[in-house]
C-alpha cells in the first residue's frame, strides 16, 4: 500500500470511530454529508420537510425553485450546533431582480477536534473534517405560479489536515402554488461529481426531495383564542419525503403557527417529526419577527445522543 493510500486508510478509521453517531445521524453515508445539514432554524423546527415551502433563503438546501418566490432582497444567517459536538455554518443571500431571484451562499463544517496517529510517525491534534461550499444559484418564475431553480456548489473537503479533495455539484428545483393556499414541491440535491482523496471518489450525497404544503389564514385572527389582539394568524402544515442515496426514503413533517401582533410584531411557533430515524425525531422552535428582521431558534430532539440547536437572523432590504 502506498504511503498515501495508508494516510487516508488511516484517516477513514480514525474519522470513522470518532464520527460514527454523527455519521448514523446525519443524511447520507457518503462524502459531504454536510451537504445536508439542515441548515435554517425555520425548516430545522419543522422536522426538516421544507421542500414545498416557498420564499425563504432556507430552500437553498432544499429546493432552489422555491427561492423564486422570495418577496423581496434578503440576507440570512444560520449556526447549528450538531451531533457529537460539530458545527455548522451557514449564510445566504437572495437578490430579487423581478422575476429572477440569484442567491449566493456559503456553507462551512467543522468536525471537531481528533488525535492523529499515523504510522509515518505524524501526531497531534487536528481538526477532524473541515467542508466549505460556496454556491450560486438562479430562480425564475415563468409564469405567477410556479417557480424553477438551479444551484451550482463547489465542496473542498480536508481528513485531520492532511488529505482533501473538492467537487463540483448541482441541484435542481420547481414549486407550483395552487389556489386554496397548497404547494407542491420537488427537487434533486448534490448531483453531480464525487470527491476523490485517492483513485476511487467517494459519491455525494445525492438527495430527491417531494413535499406538499398547505397554508391556512384563521380569520378573524384571535379565532383560537378571542381574548388575543392579533392583526393576522395563520397555519402552514408542510410533510416531505427524502430518498438519500444508498438508503431508503425518509418521511418528515412539520407545522407553523404564525401570529402577527401589533407595533409590527410577529412570533412564530414550529414543531415537527422525522420518521425512521435511528437518532432523530421531534424537533420543535419559534421566530421571533419586527420590521425587517427575524430571528428564529430550532431545537432537535435526539434519541441517544446530544441535541441539534440551531439559531438564525435575517434582515430585509425591502
Amino acid at each position: 500500500m502506498t504511503k498515501p493510500a495508508a494516510t487516508i486508510f488511516c484517516l477513514s478509521l480514525a474519522l470513522g470511530a470518532a464520527g460514527a453517531p454523527r455519521a448514523a445521524a446525519e443524511a447520507g453515508l457518503t462524502a459531504a454529508p454536510a451537504l445536508n445539514a439542515p441548515m435554517g432554524a425555520r425548516s430545522a423546527a419543522m422536522g426538516q420537510a421544507s421542500a414545498a415551502v416557498p420564499g425563504s433563503a432556507e430552500s437553498l438546501n432544499y429546493n432552489p425553485g422555491a427561492l423564486a418566490f422570495t418577496p423581496g432582497s434578503n440576507i440570512f444567517a444560520s449556526y447549528l450546533s450538531g451531533f457529537d459536538y460539530t458545527g455548522h455554518g451557514f449564510m445566504a443571500a437572495p437578490l430579487k431582480f423581478g422575476a429572477f431571484v440569484f442567491t449566493p451562499g456559503y456553507l462551512y463544517f467543522n468536525g471537531g477536534s481528533m488525535n492523529l496517529n499515523l504510522s509515518d510517525g505524524t501526531t497531534g491534534k487536528v481538526t477532524a473534517e473541515d467542508d466549505r461550499t460556496a454556491y450560486a444559484s438562479g430562480a425564475w418564475r415563468p409564469v405567477k405560479r410556479l417557480g424553477l431553480g438551479a444551484t451550482l456548489k463547489h465542496t473542498r473537503i480536508v481528513l485531520a489536515e492532511t488529505a482533501s479533495a473538492s467537487a463540483l455539484n448541482y441541484d435542481f428545483g420547481a414549486l407550483y402554488v395552487l389556489d386554496g393556499g397548497l404547494s407542491l414541491g420537488a427537487s434533486y440535491m448534490n448531483s453531480g461529481g464525487g470527491f476523490k482523496f485517492e483513485e476511487k471518489a467517494d459519491p455525494a450525497p445525492a438527495v430527491r426531495r417531494l413535499g406538499a404544503a398547505y397554508r391556512l389564514e384563521l380569520t378573524p385572527p384571535n379565532l383560537l383564542d378571542p381574548s388575543t389582539d392579533l392583526v393576522f394568524c395563520e397555519v402552514l402544515f408542510t410533510a416531505d419525503w427524502a430518498g438519500i442515496y444508498r438508503e431508503r426514503g425518509y418521511y418528515q413533517a412539520g407545522a407553523e403557527l404564525k401570529m402577527g401582533m401589533p407595533m409590527n410584531l410577529t412570533l412564530d411557533l414550529r414543531a415537527g417529526y422525522l420518521l425512521g430515524r435511528a437518532a432523530e425525531g421531534m424537533t420543535f422552535g419559534l421566530g421571533l419577527g419586527r420590521d425587517k428582521w427575524t430571528f428564529g431558534y430550532s431545537l432537535g430532539a435526539a434519541k441517544e445522543i446530544n441535541t441539534r440547536q440551531q439559531a438564525s437572523l435575517g434582515y430585509k432590504f425591502n
